[in-house]
């Protein structure tokens, strides 16, 4: 009995050194039934021109390019590729990583022996010399797979980590706005539809820590990371309103608090400050909205009042 096909999909920017090595290990694979959608986003090197040395040599492989009309980055590629999939099957994957040779298989036969929605497995980090370190300190065991665990980090996974059927994404889609945290941000918003998925307690696969990859060129310019997080955050606040306790939306206030005041250290009546008075108003936590009001009237006009800020994250 031929088990169902997995969609494999992959956004692709000029990675023509490291994406044959990506390539090389899902053509290893112990499961066959499964096709590999590579979305080329705009790549100026070779990196087009070694893929389709892949599709000629095994029709699985298939490559696209982003439509002008999808906004250019990683996501936009990622919901082109599930349009152009087939698979009952659904694992986004990256292409400077590396699957382990029974990385699809386990995934297909957990979910169809267990009939869930997803499944989760682990990744390890490794370098350029073959050093290996673990991504997340917390293994995830024992641990329920619920939105609210998710949204709180007592769970974690990265995207490559999660196989999921077609059926439970249904018309959810990776927000194309966002340069990167975009496993988060999808991730809470698919939990919340409250699908059955169980943990994979093994490796199986490795992530590649490199000089050009996003999380090496964010931890080189604090200031951006952190605006990359604030924005996250104010995205997926306005997606769980309403959706999950009092207790992670004040946690989420808390880290746009935190966030908005280290970006931008100087009240200036900003728009993000006004969308932070906006939702510390609708939380409804007198508290903290005058210890807020209070940081910018002191601060626009001494430069001063951090102890406000610290008074007004709930503390």
């Amino acid at each position: 009995m031929v088990k169902g096909l997995v969609s494999i999909i992959i956004p692709t920017y000029n990675r023509v050194h490291l994406i044959g090595e990506t390539l090389d290990s899902i053509l290893s694979q112990t499961y066959t039934n499964w096709e590999c959608i590579v979305v080329d986003d705009g790549s100026t090197d070779d990196t087009k021109m070694t893929i389709e040395q892949y599709v000629q040599k095994d029709a699985r492989i298939k490559l696209y390019n982003r439509p002008e009309n999808y906004l250019k980055g990683a996501n936009s590629c990622r919901n082109y590729g599930f349009e152009k999939s087939s698979g009952k099957y659904i694992n986004w994957f990256d292409s400077d990583d590396i699957m382990i040779s029974s990385f699809i298989q386990k995934k297909v036969e957990f979910l169809e022996n267990e009939k869930l929605d997803f499944v989760i497995s682990h990744s390890i980090n490794f370098n350029e010399v073959g050093n290996e370190t673990p991504i997340f300190d917390n293994n995830n065991k024992g641990k329920d797979i619920t939105a609210e665990n998710f949204i709180g980090n007592v769970i974690n996974w990265i995207t490559m980590d999660a196989m999921v059927t077609r059926q439970s994404v249904g018309e959810l889609r990776f927000n194309e706005l966002l340069k990167s945290g975009q496993e988060y941000n999808f991730y809470s918003r698919y939990l919340l539809k409250k699908p059955k998925g169980e943990f994979i307690y093994e490796c199986l696969a490795k992530r590649r820590i490199h000089k050009t990859s996003i999380q090496q060129q964010l931890l080189k310019d604090e200031i951006k990371r952190k605006k990359e997080l604030l924005f996250n955050e104010m995205l997926l606040l306005k997606d769980i309103k309403g959706k999950v306790s009092r207790k992670l939306i004040k946690r989420s206030l808390k880290r746009l608090i935190r966030l908005s005041y280290e970006t931008q250290k100087k009240f200036t009546f900003s728009k993000v400050q006004f969308i932070v008075l906006k939702e510390l108003i609708s939380f409804g936590s007198l508290k903290a909205i005058c210890c807020y009001l209070i940081w910018g009237m002191t601060n626009f006009i001494f430069g001063k009042g951090y102890f406000f800020i610290k008074l007004s994250k709930f503390d």
